[in-house]
């Protein structure tokens, strides 16, 4: 569980936490029994730069399932896990700068491009909001369906980039074994991997 009673600001900008959770969800892999989701929290510095958690629900409702009395649906689902990056962390930082390094122009022009379609996509919805179906134009139709699709590429290329990005770097894949290894998750091959990947980076 993670401790909430102190409040920090985070040293990343809300794009550069987005970013970076993207870079890390690259790296996580799901499988039919394990379903992961990367969120980005303000932490202490000193607190670890990647942390698991499981929902405490999910996993009493999975504790009862193993007794029947209706709960059997929940032990069919996947064990459901958060890895929660902690935004003050230096090694966390220092991957947002070398990402900002590596690929500022790319991202504040494809930044730009995906904020100036939203509010195109935003106004068109809300001129149509004001008319009745029938009254919106084919032309009209198509042209929000055109931005929609101009976004989606946007938000593709970006995800792109940032999988890229998490991929030619092995501080993240590394962050991302130290968190699983720290929970007893890190198995078979994937453990063989970290220790080679350990030594290599000694």
């Amino acid at each position: 569980m993670l401790q909430k009673e102190e409040k920090h600001a985070s040293r990343l900008t809300k794009s550069q936490s987005d970013d970076l959770t993207q870079v890390f969800r690259s790296q996580v892999t799901d499988s039919d029994k394990t379903h992961y989701q990367v969120r980005a929290e303000n932490l202490d510095e000193k607190d670890l730069p990647l942390i698991i958690t499981q929902s405490e629900f999910m996993r009493r409702m999975k504790d009862m399932s193993q007794f029947g009395g209706g709960y059997s649906f929940y032990g069919e689902m996947p064990d459901s896990y958060d890895f929660v990056l902690n935004t003050n962390h230096p090694l966390v930082t220092s991957l947002a700068d070398e990402l900002e390094k590596e690929h500022a122009d790319e991202l504040r022009k494809n930044g730009a491009g995906i904020e100036k379609t939203k509010v195109e996509i935003d106004f068109m919805e809300k001129e149509h909001g004001k008319k009745k179906p029938e009254e919106i134009s084919q032309f009209e139709k198509d042209d929000l369906e055109r931005l929609k699709g101009d976004l989606k590429q946007l938000e593709e290329k970006r995800k792109t980039l940032l999988t890229g990005f998490g991929a030619g770097h092995q501080a993240v894949r590394q962050l991302v074994d130290l968190a699983l290894l720290a929970n007893n998750m890190l198995k078979g091959e994937a453990l063989s991997t970290f220790v080679r990947r350990s030594i290599s980076l000694l």
